[in-house]
């Protein structure tokens, strides 16, 4: 075969268009991590709630299996009574190691893991980009703003999110001036409120849970990278 015949290599293939949630390769000037998902508490009662029926269900098709076997011609006999006592005593373990033991430890480990600075709220992640968007991505977050021109509000807002009881938070929203095709139109995020928050004359709202929440640190690096980019 002459080099006129031979096949034109193949063109490398296009990388596949990455999902919001993963992380985007563009430069950052601010990166953090989230402290708590407080929208996420949802998910780790509907998690917990679906442990303990699935455990209980588990323990229910167990303690079947274990159950005493005795056939008519033993009914009432010494290996009868033997075989009864084993499997009360097969049930009852079932019971305490199935039926509870198990979906507490799992209801544990779920807890700590959606806690204050737990592995899922750090795997949310924040940033502004050189390019001037602010964005979050990560456990099904997704959302970017462009900072030209946008509106930049700030209030407290007293929220209550079940076991992690009430408290308040001081929240920064972004509100692009023009939604870009590819972009959101409006993100929120959340920090603790302080005691010097009051004194600076912010709004005070009753809101729900519905707000990521980040360590104050990070919270005002972020504020003022936002503020800063919303002026150029």
């Amino acid at each position: 075969m002459n080099e006129d015949q031979k096949p034109a290599p193949a063109l490398p293939a296009s990388p596949p268009p990455r999902p919001l949630d993963e992380e985007p390769d563009e430069e950052s000037l601010v990166e953090t991590r989230a402290e708590l998902d407080v929208p996420g508490e949802t998910g780790r009662q509907a998690r917990v709630f679906a442990v303990w029926v699935l455990s209980l269900a588990l323990a229910v098709v167990l303690s079947s299996a274990v159950g005493a076997h005795i056939s008519l011609d033993d009914d009432g006999s010494i290996r009868a009574e033997r075989e009864l006592a084993r499997s009360r005593g097969a049930k009852a373990r079932v019971a305490l190691v199935v039926g509870l033991l198990l979906p507490a430890l799992l209801t544990f480990a779920l807890n700590r893991r959606y806690r204050r600075g737990g592995g899922h709220a750090r795997g949310i992640t924040l940033d502004v980009t050189r390019g001037g968007e602010i964005r979050i991505w990560g456990r099904g977050y997704g959302s970017r703003v462009h900072l030209e021109g946008a509106h930049v509000t700030e209030r407290l807002v007293d929220v209550y999110a079940g076991r992690l009881g009430a408290w308040r938070q001081r929240r920064l929203r972004v509100r692009a001036a023009i939604a870009h095709r590819d972009g959101s139109r409006e993100l929120e995020i959340a920090t603790t409120a302080r005691r010097a928050d009051m004194e600076e004359g912010l709004g005070v709202e009753g809101g729900e849970g519905d707000c990521v929440e980040f360590n104050r640190d990070d919270f005002d690096r972020v504020r003022d990278c936002v503020l800063a980019s919303t002026k150029k």
